[in-house]
């Protein structure tokens, strides 16, 4: 068998660990106890690895923020301190089994959603949106009292209800909402209100069927309802547990997993394991939520969402969304382009998500590192426009630096060399 059929065979075997995974809400568990390799003293951050003195201003006040809210740490002056010797260990959340949203700063007794692929038993964690109210710990790097308090008032008051629910009803399979939410005006990163809502029509009469007073089943729906864009961190979930049975895969050219930490963005490919392929941070083009700001006020590409579009949703998706291809300055007309160029680096398509605006084609799905390069397609994603000291002022979409491609191929050609 020649190398380039060793490839395609790879590629098919990896593609469909995407098409065919079946990822099911199973637990809400701390971070220490579902996160392989997370050790009581490790702060996770989105990204590719790098040393705390290197990270961005928000990223090092989200390492602080942790520190404080684990109390691995009294005070920010000897937070930093621990961090800078290494006593406080900084780790990838792309380098465990989970997603580092934002500035994803994950501790080990963050509680996180625990979504598990029914066709391997492969499980991935993410943290959960942490109420209605702007601004968190996990996302957005920040700590307060309110914050710390927010938290554990989840933890402890919120989750135990939630995971009683869901064990009861073993489960909520999660693909289905995607495929719904997306025949819906949902392409799933920046827009989840339609999941939301085929979410909740699942949950809620559950959660109404409980032997629970009323004061508590009231503060868990509310959570549920009043929190925007609840389903996130399962969409985010289901695509980690898929690309993470897909890594590993000898000979595959797909990618498995996209995360940038404003510094550096990096891609991981399946048959090069957790090896990570850098290139500088991009600046994301979109619209501002004012006329105050500008490109001077963005932060580099911080975030591990776009995992999503790795597993064929988001930006890859933009046909399905021109409600948010137009928050970006976009026409229908263009959306359905992208997704339809999306398809020239992609090596096959998903069945399980037909598109009503390209006539109900199915979605792309594994993305192929060759192709890239040979097309000079990149990869298109979404995500929030962060402001360099920590907020939102926009929401926007940037193409993965074709360097990242150009490091893995290099390398895989040096492994895989016959």
């Amino acid at each position: 068998m020649t190398i380039k059929e060793k490839i395609e065979q790879a590629n098919q075997k990896a593609v469909s660990e995407l098409i065919d995974a079946n990822p099911v809400w199973v637990d809400i568990l701390p971070a220490g106890e579902v996160i392989d390799g997370l050790e009581p003293n490790m702060i996770l951050h989105s990204g590719p690895p790098i040393e705390f003195k290197d990270m961005v201003p928000l990223h090092k006040r989200g390492m602080i923020s942790g520190a404080l809210y684990e109390g691995l740490a009294k005070t920010e002056a000897e937070a930093i301190a621990k961090l800078e010797n290494g006593e406080i260990k900084v780790s990838s959340a792309l380098d465990h089994n989970t997603v580092g949203a934002g500035t994803g700063i994950i501790t080990s007794s963050i509680a996180m959603m625990v979504v598990e692929n029914k066709k391997t038993g492969v499980r991935a964690a993410t943290f959960p949106a942490e109420g209605p109210f702007q601004g968190g710990l996990c996302g957005w790097g920040l700590y307060t009292e309110e914050i710390a308090a927010n938290l554990r008032y989840m933890r402890d008051e919120l989750f135990p209800v939630m995971r009683e629910l869901i064990h009861k009803r073993g489960g909520l399979a999660i693909k289905p909402i995607l495929a719904e939410g997306m025949q819906m005006g949902d392409e799933n990163h920046t827009r989840q209100s339609a999941a939301d809502y085929i979410f909740n029509t699942q949950i809620l009469p559950d959660l109404f069927r409980m032997d629970i007073d009323k004061a508590t089943l009231m503060k868990v729906m509310d959570y549920i309802v009043q929190t925007p864009r609840f389903f996130h961190c399962y969409g985010q979930g289901a695509s980690m547990s898929a690309l993470l049975s897909a890594k590993g895969t000898p000979y595959s050219t797909m990618t498995v997993a996209f995360g940038g930490n404003g510094v550096e963005f990096g891609i991981k490919i399946a048959g090069m394991g957790d090896e990570w392929f850098t290139a500088p941070a991009m600046m994301m083009k979109g619209r501002y939520t004012s006329s105050k700001f500008s490109e001077k006020d963005q932060l580099p590409w911080i975030g591990d969402s776009c995992v999503v579009e790795c597993a064929g949703l988001g930006g890859i998706a933009a046909a399905a969304s021109p409600i948010v291809c137009n928050l970006r300055g976009m026409k229908l007309k263009d959306a359905i382009a992208l997704s339809r160029e999306m398809q020239e680096i992609s090596i096959s398509s998903n069945h399980n998500y037909p598109i009503p605006n390209l006539d109900f084609d199915f979605l792309p799905s594994g993305i192929d590192i060759r192709k890239a390069i040979k097309t000079g397609i990149s990869p298109e994603i979404h995500g929030g426009m962060f402001n360099h000291e920590g907020g939102l002022i926009g929401a926007g979409s940037a193409r993965i630096p074709m360097q990242c491609f150009e490091k893995a191929l290099k390398a895989f050609a040096a492994k895989y060399r016959e």
